[in-house]
């Protein structure tokens, strides 16, 4: 499995726990035994994971130019594939490479060149601190 496409990855001994958060759609992504020490008896160790998968795109673009794409990227789109087309005369030999990036945060779109929004859990968080003041 990608961790790369991960939200959280938390890790558990208690199957219980590691129950609850299968059923709310969290992966198990690894299980292991840690051997028994002097202070801890053997125990199974459940590593869990909230994935992003392609039901959580927000919206959808299509490129052709790498620079565009490596913007896209820095402003938090996900590169989810890549293909090539190429020219219907087959005399002619015309190739272009395209690549479909994806939004998939809950936050509004980010674009290359738009004024940047702020993040919404940027700014949830600073509300709670000043709440907390």
């Amino acid at each position: 499995m990608n961790v790369e496409s991960a939200r959280r990855v938390m890790e558990t001994t208690c199957p219980d726990t590691a129950n609850q958060y299968l059923r709310f759609g969290w992966k198990l992504i690894n299980q292991y035994v840690v051997e028994a020490t002097a202070d801890a008896p053997t125990m199974v160790k459940y590593v869990l994971a909230s994935v992003r998968r392609l039901d959580d795109t927000r919206q959808v673009m299509m490129l052709s130019d790498a620079a565009a794409v490596n913007e896209y990227l820095e402003l938090g789109w996900k590169l989810i594939d890549k293909h090539v087309t190429a020219s219907s005369d087959p005399e002619r030999r015309d190739e272009t490479l395209h690549f479909i990036v994806a939004w998939q945060s809950d936050d509004p779109p980010q674009r290359p060149g738009a004024p940047r929004q702020p993040d919404r859990r940027l700014e949830e968080t600073l509300k709670a601190d000043e709440e907390l003041s």
